[in-house]
């Protein structure tokens, strides 16, 4: 694909299980990856901003330019801009960032919590092997650690990057994480444990294009192919986490599943273009009461992924690019055979 800036963010529409039974295990196995060999340097682009030279700084700028010749302008030009401030340049988009008192407490903190990143690499390498092993033709993209001041948690950069905002991972307390802003089933999610969850999303959104339809089918078929991508991905990944469910939430969405199914039926939901209408369905949300009363927020998403994994066990010699280019969410479905079993 060209070069294009991909996020996961806890804003807009994102990506975002058990097949037919409450009694499928959380964990699944994936293929052995072990001997697969893949380059895993987690660059630490956070750490050589904050020890830019100030006094040096056009320099200094030209040398990052050169460590990172993709990742710097887009730091530069697009995270940390000033949107209020059209002619702003480089330079003083990243003087004014390291001058500013929150973007140094949040480095600091982040050093505190992730001055060592040894207990990350084991996961994001599998990822990288996984990635390796389901797409060879696709180069392994490098991973970045970043400082944002909360602009962005995970995001791609065309196929040669990945980038991870860990001032998105400072735990649900952290005092700079606005309630009003991220109110508390987004906060639960920015912890540690949710990295590589977040990596592997955000790497089988890179691979998907965008939905076929403006249908309520058409969105979660999307979003359940770049669901069942990242599990691949992550095969050892608990879904309740690849969701960001609690386990609650999880083993409520296996219990219904059979009366989600029903609803959607029953309400002429799957065919509906008002996005309106199925908002809480498809995008982060407390809740989805319109299905049960206990939904969560993304059910349709998580629907999405059991049409995707039954049509996967009824056409198991489908790739992951084969089924990426299935664009008729109807076909699929029908092809599929989804029907959930009442327990």
């Amino acid at each position: 694909m060209s070069t294009t800036f991909r996020l996961l963010s806890f804003f807009g529409t994102t990506l975002c299980v058990c097949i037919f039974s409450c009694q499928q295990p959380e964990i699944k196995r994936g293929p052995d990856v072990s001997g697969i060999e893949v380059p895993l340097v987690l660059h630490r682009f956070e750490q050589d901003v904050f020890a830019v030279d100030t006094n040096r700084l056009p320099e200094e700028m030209a040398r990052l330019q050169t460590l990172y010749p993709e990742l710097f302008p887009l730091f530069t030009q697009t995270l940390i801009r000033d949107v209020s401030n059209p002619t702003e340049t480089p330079e003083q988009a990243i003087r004014a960032f390291l001058r500013a008192p929150l973007a140094k407490a949040v480095y600091d903190t982040v050093q505190v919590v992730y001055g060592n990143l040894s207990d990350l690499e084991p996961p994001i390498k599998s990822i990288l092997q996984h990635y390796r092993f389901y797409f060879p033709t696709k180069p392994v993209p490098q991973v970045a650690t970043l400082v944002t001041e909360f602009a962005v948690d995970a995001f791609t950069y065309g196929d040669s990057l990945c980038g991870l905002g860990l001032d998105m991972f400072l735990g649900p307390d952290y005092p700079y994480y606005n309630p009003e802003v991220y109110p508390e089933y987004l906060r639960r999610q920015f912890t540690k444990t949710f990295i590589p969850v977040r990596l592997a999303r955000v790497m089988a959104q890179n691979r998907n294009d965008a939905p076929s339809g403006k249908r309520l089918l058409d969105i979660m078929v999307h979003n359940g192919k770049t669901l069942y991508i990242a599990a691949c991905l992550s095969p050892e990944t608990p879904d309740s986490l690849l969701m960001g469910y609690t386990r609650t939430q999880w083993e409520g969405c296996t219990a219904n599943e059979p009366q989600v199914w029903a609803r959607l039926l029953d309400l002429n939901l799957l065919y509906e273009t008002d996005y309106a209408k199925f908002r809480k369905l498809v995008e982060p949300s407390p809740n989805a009461p319109m299905l049960f009363t206990e939904a969560p927020g993304e059910i349709g998403n998580w629907m999405g992924l059991q049409i995707v994994r039954a049509y996967m066990l009824r056409h198991p010699d489908t790739s992951l690019d084969q089924l990426l280019a299935m664009q008729d969410a109807q076909q699929l479905l029908e092809a599929s055979r989804y029907k959930p079993k009442r327990q």
